[in-house]
């Protein structure tokens, strides 16, 4: 239940973040992007992708061999 709770939270930062962000860039560059839609959807994608990574890391495997607790020669 508290996953929810993060991704909740973690997609209301990721939102005004992603905002923000683009704003900043088009008023640094003078004028808006053509394809704002686009450049939105992939700033939010690769901010979402690492906070899926923070909240639920992929789980690691331990080195081939050590599955049993003794390891190879």
């Amino acid at each position: 239940m508290e996953f929810a709770l993060y991704y909740t939270l973690g997609a209301i930062i990721i939102y005004g973040a992603t905002d923000w962000l683009l704003n900043f860039i088009e008023e640094s560059r003078g004028k808006r992007f053509a394809q704002r839609n686009w450049i939105f959807f992939a700033i939010m994608f690769a901010l979402a992708m690492i906070m899926m990574n923070i909240i639920n890391p992929a789980p690691t495997m331990p080195p081939a061999g050590l599955e049993s607790g003794i390891p190879n020669p």
